[in-house]
C-alpha cells in the first residue's frame, strides 16, 4: 500500500486569517440586526411628542480590534414600557417583542 501525506504550509497563519475572516462576518451581520431592529422600532414606536420614538439607539461595544463583544438597542425615555403595554392606540401591546420576533432577534 502506498502512502500519501500533504503537509499544508502556513496552516496556522491561514488558520488565523479564516478566524478573522469569519469574526468580520458576524460582525457585520450582527450590526446590520440590530440597525435593521432598531430602525424597525422606531417606525412602529407611537408618535404623540416624538419623544419616545427619538429616544432609540443602539450602543455597540467592541474589541481595539474591531471584535464586536456587545450591541444593545436602547430607549430609556420613561413611558416607553406604557406604550409597549398598550397605552396607545396607535401600536398593539408589546410592539417591541413583535418586532424583535419578526426580525429573529427575540424567539418565544
Amino acid at each position: 500500500m502506498t502512502k500519501i501525506s500533504l503537509e499544508v504550509v502556513n496552516f496556522k497563519q491561514e488558520m488565523d486569517r479564516i478566524e478573522r475572516e469569519v469574526v468580520r462576518l458576524a460582525n457585520a451581520d450582527i450590526e446590520q440586526r440590530i440597525d435593521f431592529a432598531s430602525a424597525n422600532l422606531i417606525t412602529v414606536t407611537p408618535v404623540d411628542t416624538g419623544e419616545a420614538r427619538k429616544g432609540w439607539r443602539t450602543q455597540k461595544v467592541k474589541t481595539s480590534r474591531g471584535r464586536l463583544l456587545s450591541a444593545t438597542i436602547i430607549n430609556d425615555v420613561e413611558h416607553i414600557s406604557y406604550l409597549n403595554n398598550g397605552h396607545s392606540k396607535q401600536a398593539p401591546k408589546y410592539f417591541i417583542e413583535q418586532v424583535l420576533m419578526k426580525i429573529g432577534i427575540l424567539t418565544p
